[in-house]
């Protein structure tokens, strides 16, 4: 699903998955400074208001101005007058028209290459071309990994086994993907067993709600 047209795209809560010391209230602000520096875009995909996710800005720029080429001058206008400036995760009519110089109609041809998505009237979230393909992709296989530990005896796995098993074809992003996304989201207890030094996950959440 990366191969072709999508940036590898991260969701911050992942990280606390990673064995690191991170908390949740201080994943945002170490986004927004990488964001702000340039190294990361941050994108919003409507779920809740702080439901973000996130690229780094070399891959986004190298995917997007290969994979547009309907609309390839628009797009490269955009992504080197704009991106390369200017951090926001949004931009409004009046910075589109004023500060950056696109008309109208290329704010439309930036929709529509999906570089922009619309956020109300006269302004636009900066966007990942194709992101509703990995939206989908991605609660479809949350969904199926949680049902996996759901379907388990006693509702719990080791890691390692559920590691080595082979994924169900709704997981089209990789079981290692979800099984960082599922502990960082904390959709599930991960407990240390000081016996063999393995980790138990164990079912915490409703299927009725993958992305609860």
């Amino acid at each position: 699903i990366y191969s072709t047209s999508l940036p590898p795209p991260i969701f911050p809560i992942t990280t606390l998955s990673s064995g690191s010391k991170l908390t949740q209230p201080a994943i945002l602000p170490m986004c927004s400074q990488l964001k702000n520096e340039g190294r990361i875009r941050m994108f919003q995909h409507g779920f809740e208001a702080d439901f973000f996710v996130v690229a780094f800005t070399d891959s986004y720029i190298s995917k997007v101005g290969f994979c547009q080429r309907g609309f390839a001058r628009t797009v490269k206008k955009f992504l080197d007058s704009v991106l390369t400036v200017c951090p926001d995760i949004s931009f409004d009519k009046k910075t589109m028209l004023r500060d950056f110089g696109f008309r109208d109609t290329e704010i439309t041809q930036l929709v529509n290459a999906g570089v922009l998505t619309v956020r109300d009237a006269g302004s636009w979230w900066l966007a990942v071309p194709g992101a509703g393909r990995f939206i989908k992709c991605f609660i479809k296989g949350r969904k199926a990994v949680l049902g996996m530990i759901q379907k388990s005896k006693y509702k719990e796995v080791l890691l390692s086994d559920l590691q080595s098993r082979q994924a169900p074809n709704a997981v089209k992003l990789g079981l290692p993907y979800h099984i960082h996304d599922i502990i960082g989201a904390q959709l599930v207890d991960c407990d240390s067993l000081n016996c063999d030094k393995k980790n138990v996950i164990k079912s915490g959440t409703s299927l009725n709600n993958p992305l609860a």
